[in-house]
């Protein structure tokens, strides 16, 4: 694997902070970090996605050439208790201006391509706090940074950092899911717990389309079938509206092409399509993320062609994942209908900035404040 950066490490390679023996491994080791990575994962059970070892190492192979970055090791008592991933920011922007970011996980890319969501660290419960709490200190030995980002972690996972970063400005973004598990204790079905009129418009489309044909991959042939029908489709509709799509990205289709079929190896994605005799409706990509389908990537029919693709393969997509034990089913953030028609509940993503006081920040904040007063209706006398 050739992985590659050029910029100094952000923080000094060898420390001592609180009981914790704090190292960096850079570009040069990243072969001793990912095997490091993988046993952690294992001893502790974690079965997230976006902190696994190969989603890690997946990014690292399409990003690690563009984006400087190392992997922070923490020890006590001889083992290995966390490890995380930084990254340093390209082309990020506050406003008008170029920031010099640093970020926790797999993002600080130009665009933000690959938009990770349940963002985490690996690190043992026992000691989370003072994993927290030693990598804020560490982080803040180097200088050269202006903004610390924490992108896609869930108000759980997030709240173990605010004591740390005072201050800290959080964006937070609806994420809409299905509850299966609510579902099974009632002793229903998905079509039961949804709105009267997305039940109605359910039926009536199920009954326009007749008979359909639901393929949920079991072996490695069916997935890369699906995930190379699901590009195909996915950049059709984009074309067709004169956007170039995602996939037109060679780093972002080289990333999804290795992490796919790799996370389905290990049980951590699926791969599903729908086909209406030798038309296909759609396809998805779902992760696997502690037992919680994420609606990752996706490829429909024309909307002129078939009616309500999406609507129609999620739901049977739902239909399937709850009869395989399923804990819930998240569309992730972003605004479609079918999120809404489709979903019963609501979680919270946040996307935190915490920004080091320069004149850049303070410009920004008056500006602010000049626009927020603009915008504040006057009382009348």
């Amino acid at each position: 694997m050739m992985i590659s950066q050029t910029k100094k490490l952000v923080v000094r390679p060898d420390m001592v902070v609180h009981s914790l023996k704090w190292r960096t491994l850079s570009f040069v080791q990243v072969h001793e970090s990912l095997a490091l990575w993988r046993r952690l994962e294992q001893r502790i059970g974690e079965t997230s996605v976006a902190n696994s070892a190969v989603w890690i190492e997946s990014w690292l192979k399409s990003y690690g050439d563009v984006i400087p970055y190392q992997i922070a090791v923490f020890e006590s008592h001889g083992a290995v208790r966390g490890m995380c991933l930084i990254t340093e920011g390209v082309q990020q922007k506050e406003g008008p201006f170029h920031v010099n970011t640093v970020h926790i996980g797999t993002a600080g890319e130009p665009n933000g391509s690959v938009c990770v969501e349940y963002n985490r660290i690996l690190v043992e419960p026992a000691y989370r706090d003072e994993f927290i709490s030693g990598l804020v200190s560490l982080m803040n030995t180097d200088d050269r940074w202006e903004q610390l980002r924490l992108d896609g972690f869930s108000d759980a996972d997030l709240e173990p950092w605010l004591e740390h970063l005072p201050g800290a400005q959080i964006r937070h973004r609806e994420s809409r899911y299905f509850d299966f598990e609510a579902t099974r204790t009632a002793g229903t079905e998905v079509i039961d717990q949804l709105g009267r009129s997305t039940r109605a418009n359910l039926r009536r489309r199920l009954k326009q389309y007749g008979e359909l044909t639901c393929e949920w991959a079991e072996n490695v042939d069916q997935a890369e079938d699906i995930f190379h029908e699901l590009i195909e489709l996915h950049q059709a509709r984009w074309k067709a509206i004169g956007q170039p799509g995602a996939f037109a990205n060679p780093r972002f289709l080289k990333f999804q092409a290795e992490a796919s079929l790799r996370l389905f190896l290990e049980n951590k994605a699926v791969l599903f399509r729908v086909r209406q005799q030798d038309e296909t409706i759609g396809c998805l990509l779902l992760l696997n993320d502690r037992n919680r389908l994420l609606d990752y990537l996706s490829g429909f029919a024309s909307f002129e062609e078939k009616p309500s693709p999406g609507l129609i393969t999620h739901y049977l997509c739902m239909g399937e994942a709850m009869r395989r034990g399923y804990s819930a089913y998240d569309f992730l953030v972003g605004d479609k209908r079918h999120k809404d028609n489709l979903s019963n509940q609501v979680a919270d993503l946040c996307w935190l900035t915490w920004s080091r006081p320069n004149w850049k920040f303070r410009f920004l904040d008056v500006m602010r404040a000049i626009k927020h007063r603009i915008r504040r209706p006057t009382s009348s006398t």
